[in-house]
């Protein structure tokens, strides 16, 4: 590293020479030709020189990431849709994505509480989340990838930059104050593509965010969990239900209730199958304490329908259980079968 600052300290001397010979002209004027390229050690970054004693960073494996097809085919920069005419018909039923390698390629674009979640608000299609915001906070890439859009957007997102990823994931960043990239621009995960604000059709300064996939939108909680700023998945299988605007993570989340129980321990160390097989006997345990009936016993004043209020149950479920009808006499002191 040393020796490329001694070599590049010699060269941009030998420009300051060479040019001060040439009395009154400017140096911007002189011709920019690339004289040498200086290693920056163990950095990705090269130095080039030129003869009119300026010098740029070149990073030569970016030229390669942003040459990928990913972000050549169906780069549309003047746009929000890159895939006009797709359909969800068009996928496959399940696609598994990695949405990262090592902890650093990604990151929340925001931690807060969701206002308004994914699905139908006010009778139309509500395609990301919102999260309130104060005035010019920053806005975080959620992953690496190159810069599609970044502009203001007529259609009702205000400033708006959209960023797509090495997956063919893109990600949305609307009402910004400000937008902090340019089309073109390669952002890691965690770089500031804007700042919270209330441009477009905004009732108050919030990041609206949306994650799609070859325009197509599914529930950004799906990926990230907004309160505490964790990511849910290292590979996501997005599955071409998810496209549907009511399908969204709580159902998913609330699904894999059992399956989390499951694979869980108490003192949260590694899984083992003892473990599982224990939590197994467990869950088979409260399933079969769910099926044991449960009796209240008939207080003075009772009705079956106070009874079933109180319970949580319908007069109906109270005389199918008890065999019963809604005009039967019920006396204090006797039991009645509520589950």
């Amino acid at each position: 590293m040393r020796s490329s600052i001694l070599k590049l300290t010699a060269l941009l001397s030998l420009v300051i020479l060479s040019t001060s010979s040439l009395n009154a002209q400017r140096i911007e004027d002189l011709p920019r030709i690339a004289m040498d390229t200086l290693d920056l050690g163990s950095t990705n970054a090269k130095v080039v020189i030129y003869t009119n004693n300026t010098w740029d960073f070149y990073f030569p494996s970016l030229d390669s990431l942003v040459a990928r097809n990913v972000y050549t085919t169906n780069w549309v920069t003047d746009q929000v849709f890159a895939y006009k005419g797709t359909s969800a018909n068009d996928l496959p039923a399940s696609m598994e994505l990695t949405l990262f390698k090592k902890v650093s390629e990604y990151k929340c674009p925001v931690v807060g509480r969701v206002t308004s979640k994914y699905g139908i608000r006010r009778g139309r299609n509500h395609n990301g989340i919102d999260i309130p915001l104060k005035l010019r906070e920053p806005i975080y890439a959620a992953f690496p990838g190159v810069v599609r859009y970044s502009r203001y957007n007529g259609g009702g997102y205000g400033n708006l930059v959209i960023v797509r990823h090495d997956n063919g994931l893109e990600t949305w960043y609307g009402h910004l104050s400000k937008t902090n990239v340019e089309v073109g621009d390669y952002v890691v995960a965690g770089a500031v593509v804007g700042f919270a604000g209330s441009t477009g059709r905004s009732s108050g300064v919030h990041l609206h965010f949306e994650i799609r996939y070859q325009d197509l939108t599914f529930d950004p909680e799906r990926i990230f969990d907004f309160a505490t700023g964790d990511i849910r998945y290292q590979n996501f299988v997005l599955e071409k239900s998810f496209f549907n605007i009511r399908s969204n993570a709580s159902e998913l989340l609330e699904d894999n209730d059992e399956e989390i129980a499951l694979l869980a321990t108490e003192d949260g160390q590694e899984i083992t199958s003892e473990d599982i097989l224990a939590n197994i006997e467990k869950i088979q345990e409260a399933e079969a304490k769910k099926l044991e009936p449960v009796y209240y016993t008939i207080k003075s004043g009772d009705t079956l329908s106070r009874i079933a209020s109180r319970n949580g149950t319908t007069v109906s479920e109270l005389c199918r259980l008890n065999g019963i009808s809604r005009n039967a006499i019920i006396r204090a002191g006797r039991q009645l079968r509520i589950r």
